[in-house]
């Protein structure tokens, strides 16, 4: 990677932190970390909190599909190099194993094609201790659609302005 790339993934892993980290309240909520950001690639976790759990204490199920969602759209904008707004057209996500108790899940997504104004992803969601695969996610997204793009804000602050 030369000096220009590696300048441009850190102002990438910079605005995604910003934007899946700390400022976002439903991420805020959830603890949701951005571990690695790369060319259409993109890793996040989350560690179990109370709030999270199901009724056995594992991660609740909808909490996962909302990671794999999360991160899917942060391998597409990863490989877009920009966040313009995007929409989920279709989301599958296959649950393999329960979350076990107590137990912290990360999630690997890649972007594999743009075509047009349609993005392709597909990625897991492993347990933190063992990497057990918990679940699989694969899904198209519409790239461009109408609003703001998600990181408007957040340039305005890095800008100063």
């Amino acid at each position: 990677m030369n000096k220009q790339d590696t300048l441009a993934a850190d102002h990438n892993m910079t605005i995604a932190e910003t934007f899946f980290g700390a400022t976002h309240p439903l991420f805020n909520a959830f603890g949701v970390q951005v571990e690695e950001i790369g060319k259409g690639r993109a890793v996040m976790s989350l560690a179990c909190r109370p709030a999270l759990c199901n009724r056995v204490g594992g991660v609740h199920r909808g909490v996962v599909v909302t990671l794999l969602d999360t991160n899917c759209g942060l391998a597409i904008f990863s490989r877009l190099g920009d966040m313009r707004p995007i929409a989920t057209i279709d989301l599958r996500v296959d649950f393999i194993e329960e979350v076990p108790s107590g137990e912290g899940v990360f999630s690997e997504v890649e972007c594999y094609a743009v075509q047009g104004d349609i993005a392709y992803v597909r990625g897991r969601a492993c347990a933190f201790s063992d990497n057990t695969l918990l679940a699989s996610v694969s899904g198209s997204f519409a790239v461009g659609t109408l609003g703001p793009a998600f990181d408007s804000d957040i340039k305005k602050e890095l800008r100063n302005e």
